[in-house]
């Protein structure tokens, strides 16, 4: 008998207050399984029965049934680029949803095979979506032996060669080979080496693309002096470009480019194995900013391996007592990433944050409440995960306000973003950080304190207090003739060599030039005796230009310093690296036009990092 819905009320109202569906995900790739080795793979989620409230997703990866690792944590952005192990295995990807404001979650994964590339016993080249890599792939080879790649332009003998990588014995080997000039005839072999014994490959050709757009023009401005000690053959530069657009990129002793990046992060540190560290801007879990939001982990493609953002550090960031509300009105945020990001033995990255607080009338001479931008240097464990912090708000006095009395914006005089108000205080802009391996603690570079400060970190397990202060008005006694020997601006701050107590550092030489316009910036390195608090200016190259921000320095392996005068002349920004002597004399000098640069690296190839 057919029933009418009119005829039974009571189940037509009972079907009214039926719960509803609950939110589900389905992850879907751009390509089916398996895939070769070294094959990129776009992820993508279908959400059925989405409600009110902002839906934010994380990605994460098992290899071969083991524990899942984040590749990137909860974030608005839906769709992830996938860059698999270069190996053959079977992965699963997981995909979390969750919705902000009612707290639901889902959660869908997909299992994913890599096959080799290699069909015979003969290796092979692939071009990548990268004009200037290529994918090498090689037969396996015997465990306790080891591989790697030379290569060379065709008509040159200098030969580069990639990271050594171990064999399994079961799996092919495969390696991005970067370091390549554009439009090209480049020559590749594999190598296998055990202990000290090496056997070689065929040559096999290769022809590298065009370049792309968003690279500055390059020019040898001071030859290599006569004489002088030649520096590794790779200059690696991190741009900040004006409008956005300009990459960072590599190369070689004459200026040619021979890598960069396709988009245009701020890259902080070179990591071993053709990696970097950077700071980008992008979607967080939590709100509409963009600015400064993403602290990345990229390999030579510029593809992510991990990455977080300022909005899902800030919800872990709860539990240490920092309740982030980033909006006008709110009391507290920690708003974005900025300036530094160093990886530590142990595998943790500590990275500088800014963080906003709201201050009563009368702090720093404010005649009504005000938001002071201070800074936090976290502790995020191998997925990113915020382990430990450090507070300038707990260590620093909160009295004593930046040199200049410096005001920030978002988006304006380096400043991570402002939220709370208009305008903040720039109390701090802290740009810098040194791990010290013998003791556990670091170094900060706090600039518009006119500091460099010593933390009582012992890694993670110290009291965080601030164990000394070296610049102007700080805990040093000064040794120096010089008329003006106190930095002012620092970066780049750090030991070398590593476990001395000599102090390099990049001096943007603001206080001077204020008092002087004929002083410029300096290459700047500092003998302490930490336990007599005295401090001796053992070496002050002048490197022949102002800069108005940015730089750094780096020993160089035959004696002297590399050193980035990095935004010189504000109206059309151009950049100077100088190698100088051991008595401070420019030997070496590269120019970069039309781009900010914020450091450079040299290094001997596209997968070794600066000692």
């Amino acid at each position: 008998m057919r029933m009418s819905i009119l005829s039974f009320p009571l189940l037509a109202g009972m079907s009214l207050i039926r719960s509803a569906a609950p939110l589900a995900v389905h992850l879907h790739s751009s390509l089916v399984s398996p895939q070769p080795v070294g094959v990129a793979v776009s992820l993508t989620p279908r959400v059925e029965n989405q409600s009110k409230g902002m839906h934010v997703y994380r990605y994460s990866v098992s290899i071969e049934g083991g524990p899942f690792k984040i590749m990137r944590d909860f974030s608005q952005d839906r769709d992830f680029t996938w860059a698999p192990e270069l190996k053959e295995h079977t992965a699963t990807v997981r995909l979390n949803v969750r919705n902000n404001e009612s707290k639901e979650t889902s959660q869908d994964e997909m299992r994913f095979q890599f096959v080799s590339r290699i069909k015979g016993k003969a290796p092979l080249v692939t071009p990548s979506s990268h004009p200037l890599i290529a994918l090498f792939s090689a037969p396996p080879c015997p465990q306790g032996s080891n591989f790697r790649v030379a290569f060379h332009a065709e008509g040159e003998e200098a030969l580069t060669r990639t990271a050594t990588q171990p064999c399994s014995g079961a799996s092919s080997n495969n390696v991005w080979v970067a370091g390549m000039r554009a439009d090209t005839d480049y020559k590749l072999r594999a190598e296998w080496t055990q202990g000290s014994s090496v056997k070689t490959g065929a040559w096999l050709a290769h022809h590298t693309g065009m370049l792309g757009g968003g690279l500055p023009a390059v020019s040898i401005l001071v030859p290599r002096v006569a004489g002088a000690s030649m520096s590794e053959p790779v200059h690696i530069y991190s741009t900040v470009s004006l409008n956005g657009v300009v990459k960072p990129f590599a190369i070689d002793p004459q200026g040619r480019t021979i890598w960069y990046f396709p988009s245009s992060p701020m890259v902080n540190r070179v990591l071993p194995g053709g990696r970097f560290l950077v700071i980008a801007s992008g979607l967080n879990s939590i709100n509409s900013t963009k600015e400064e939001q993403l602290l990345q982990e990229l390999d030579l493609n510029g593809t992510i391996i991990r990455e977080t953002n300022a909005g899902r550090v800030a919800e872990q960031l709860e539990s240490f007592g920092i309740k982030s509300d980033c909006r006008i009105g709110g009391k507290e945020c920690m708003s974005g990433f900025h300036h530094e990001a160093i990886r530590l033995p142990n595998g943790h990255t500590l990275v500088i944050a800014g963080l906003e607080r709201m201050m009563p009338a009368g702090t720093q001479g404010a005649t009504e409440a005000v938001d002071v931008l201070g800074d936090i240097v976290l502790d995020l464990d191998e997925e990113f995960q915020v382990t430990n912090l450090w507070n300038s708000f707990d260590h620093l006095d909160i009295k004593k306000k930046s040199y200049k009395d410096a005001k920030c914006k978002t988006g304006q005089g380096g400043c991570p973003p402002v939220l709370l108000a208009p305008q903040a205080q720039g109390w701090t802009h802290s740009n810098s950080l040194n791990y010290i391996a013998s003791s556990g603690d670091f170094l900060i570079s706090i600039p518009e304190q006119e500091w460099v400060v010593k933390v009582d970190w012992k890694n993670g397990k110290g009291s965080g207090k601030i164990l000394w202060r070296l610049g102007n008005g700080g805990d040093f006694k000064l040794d120096s003739k010089d008329p003006n020997p106190w930095f002012s601006y620092a970066h780049d701050i750090g030991f070398e060599p590593v476990g001395s107590n000599m102090l390099a550092l990049m001096d943007n030489s603001h206080v001077a030039h204020a008092k002087d316009k004929n002083l410029q910036g300096r290459a700047q390195v500092w003998k302490l005796d930490e336990e007599k608090r005295i401090a001796t200016l053992a070496y002050n190259a002048s490197l022949g230009d102002y800069s108005i921000c940015c730089g750094s320095i780096q020993l160089l392996k035959g004696g002297g310093y590399n050193s980035l005068v990095g935004w010189i002349d504000r109206d059309s920004p151009h950049g100077r690296t100088s190698e100088t002597d051991k008595d401070g004399k420019i030997v070496f000098a590269i120019g970069i036009e039309g781009a900010r640069a914020y450091r450079s690296f040299n290094v001997a190839d596209m997968y070794t990092a600066p000692v």
